[in-house]
């Protein structure tokens, strides 16, 4: 807990970030790993927190288990080797013909969207270090924004024509309402 009990050592949750626009994208992948857990107390420690400080606490711990941090597995590292492979692959390829492309598949609440969308911002973070942030004063909205990675949430049962329209619908300009 802060010095300054009156002072929340987090921040809640606010809504979910929208990673399907460019800002949100960028947004979530410069903050992806920004949550600082609640502190481990013994008994006594907790104790010792006035009844606002315990609230605050006990708030933290339930913002803390809902925020779990990305938790690597022998099946997620194989996925990210391959997605990690086949991105990298596909931006240093210069011939005009298609690019190929990876499918995850599984049953839901399995990692999936995380592991790519992890994989694709480690991706971008790299490949911007490597070309200095090309373009760093570019504007939105023109041919001069360099963007290395889009996220285009598709449906569950996906057809060609509804990723087509995912992946046209990322690109377009997003405004808030």
């Amino acid at each position: 807990m802060s010095s300054q009990e009156g002072l929340a050592p987090f921040v809640l949750p606010g809504p979910a970030p929208d990673r399907e626009t460019l800002q949100g994208w960028q947004h979530w992948r410069s903050t992806r790993n920004s949550f600082v857990p609640a502190p481990r107390l013994d008994l006594a420690a907790y104790q010792a927190l006035s009844r606002r400080g315990q609230g605050l606490h006990d708030l933290h711990r339930a913002a803390t288990h809902a925020n779990l941090a990305f938790q690597e597995t022998p099946m997620s590292i194989g996925v990210a080797r391959m997605v990690g492979g086949r991105i990298q692959s596909n931006a240093l390829k210069h011939k005009p013909t298609t690019r190929a492309g990876v499918m995850v598949n599984g049953a839901g609440y399995q990692g999936k969207t995380e592991t790519v969308c992890e994989v694709a911002a480690a991706f971008e973070e790299q490949w911007l270090a490597l070309h200095g942030h090309l373009v760093p004063d570019a504007v939105a909205g023109t041919r001069d924004l360099h963007a290395p990675v889009a996220y285009a949430q598709t449906p569950v049962t996906a057809t060609p024509k509804s990723t087509c329209q995912a992946i046209l619908g990322s690109t377009a300009p997003h405004t808030a309402a």
